[in-house]
C-alpha cells in the first residue's frame, strides 16, 4: 500500500516538474520540490512547497488563490529566483498538500486551520526571520488574517488581486445579490449556484464530478488563464490529477465569503486592517490589480490614506495577473521591495 502510495505521488510531481520545466525551470538546478510536516490540533499535516533562489536573499512566501497550486506563480519564478529566496506553497488541504483529516464546519475553524498551519510553516522554514508575505485573491485573503494575527512574522505584505477586500453591511450584500433584472436563464443559474455555495461544497471535486464541470474548467484554463497548444495540455493533465485527489480545504471558500465573493461580518481585509493599524502601522502594504480585474478593489482605495498602504494597478491584466504579466507583477514586487 505505501508502495502505491508513493507511485501516485510521483506521478502526481511529475506533472507538475513537467510544467516547470516547460518554463524553463530544471529541478534541483532552479528549484527543489518538498513536503513540509506542521503539527496542528495533534495531528501532522505535509505542506506542498516549491522552493527556489539562494538562501542570503530576501525571502518570500506565495500563497495562491482558490483551488489553484503554487503553480500558478510559474510564470513569474524564473525572474522572482534571481532575486529572492522564494518559497511558494500548495494552501494546506489544497494543491498536493494533505487533504485528510480536515474539520471545518465554521468560519473560525476554517481560519484557525490555515492560521495554525501557514505560520507554523513560515516559522519553521524561517526561523527568527522576518519575510515578505504575498497572497493572490483566495490566498490574499489568507495573507491579510496571517498578518494582523502574527505581525511579528512579516516585513512586508504584498496583495495580489484579493479576495474579500471590501467591507460591505449586511443590507449592501443583500442588496448586491439581486439579480432580479438579468435574464432569467442567467437569473436561474445564479440561483442554482448560490443554493450550492450555501450548501458549503468542495467547488473543484464538484465541478470535477460533473460533466458541465468538466466543461467549464476547460473554458477556464483556455479562456481565463489563456493556454493553449503543448501549454494546456500540461496543465490539464495537472490539473486533471490534482482534482483526483479527495476534497481537503475547499469547502474553505464558502465559509469565509458570502456569494458570491464577499467577505462574512467584520473579516474584510479592509476591516482587518484598518481596525489593526496601531500593530501593523510600521508594516508596508501592497495592493496589486489588474487593468482588466474584475475583483472588486474599493477597500483598497478606502484604505489608500494609511502611509503604510499602496494601491498599484498592473497593466495588461485582469483577475490572474501573476499569470496574465508576471513581468509587471515581478517588476512591481522589486520596486516595493528595494524602495526602502
Amino acid at each position: 500500500m505505501e508502495l502505491q502510495e508513493e507511485q501516485k505521488k510521483q506521478k502526481r510531481w511529475s506533472k507538475e516538474i513537467q510544467l516547470l520545466n516547460h518554463y524553463g525551470l530544471k529541478s534541483a538546478i532552479h528549484y527543489y520540490l518538498f513536503d513540509f510536516d506542521v503539527k496542528y490540533l495533534g495531528k501532522t499535516y505535509y505542506i506542498h512547497t516549491f522552493s527556489g533562489g539562494q538562501n542570503n536573499k530576501e525571502i518570500l512566501i506565495l500563497l495562491h488563490g482558490y483551488g489553484g497550486s503554487n503553480l500558478h506563480y510559474s510564470k513569474a519564478y524564473g525572474k522572482l529566483i534571481e532575486q529572492f529566496k522564494v518559497y511558494s506553497i500548495d494552501l494546506p488541504g489544497m494543491g498536493y498538500s494533505s487533504k485528510s483529516d480536515i474539520k471545518m464546519d465554521s468560519f473560525e475553524e476554517a481560519m484557525e486551520f490555515f492560521m495554525g498551519t501557514i505560520s507554523k510553516l513560515i516559522m519553521g522554514l524561517c526561523p527568527n526571520q522576518q519575510v515578505t508575505l504575498i497572497g493572490h485573491s483566495f490566498g490574499g485573503f489568507i495573507a491579510a488574517h496571517l498578518l494582523v494575527r502574527f505581525p511579528k512574522l512579516f516585513k512586508r505584505l504584498i496583495l495580489l488581486s484579493p479576495a474579500g477586500t471590501t467591507y460591505y453591511t449586511k443590507e449592501q450584500i443583500i442588496q448586491n445579490q439581486n439579480f432580479s433584472q438579468a435574464s432569467f436563464l442567467r437569473r436561474k443559474f445564479i440561483e442554482y449556484v448560490k443554493d450550492l455555495w450555501e450548501g458549503v461544497i468542495a467547488i473543484p471535486q464538484y465541478l470535477n464530478n460533473h460533466f458541465l464541470g468538466k466543461q467549464l474548467i476547460k473554458v477556464y484554463l483556455r479562456k481565463r488563464m489563456h493556454l493553449k497548444g503543448n501549454e494546456y495540455d500540461l496543465w490539464k493533465s495537472y490539473i486533471d490529477e490534482m482534482l483526483e485527489l479527495p476534497e481537503g480545504s475547499e469547502k474553505s471558500l464558502c465559509l469565509f465569503f458570502h456569494f458570491p465573493i464577499y467577505a462574512k461580518d467584520h473579516n474584510s481585509i479592509e476591516s482587518i486592517l484598518s481596525e489593526n493599524m496601531n500593530q501593523i502601522k510600521n508594516i508596508p502594504i501592497s495592493f496589486y490589480f489588474g487593468d482588466q480585474d474584475w475583483m472588486d478593489h474599493q477597500g483598497a482605495i478606502n484604505l489608500n490614506f494609511y502611509q503604510n498602504i499602496n494601491l498599484r494597478i498592473i497593466n495588461d491584466a485582469g483577475h490572474q495577473l501573476n499569470f496574465e504579466n508576471p513581468q509587471g507583477v515581478v517588476q512591481a514586487i522589486i520596486q516595493d521591495m528595494f524602495q526602502q
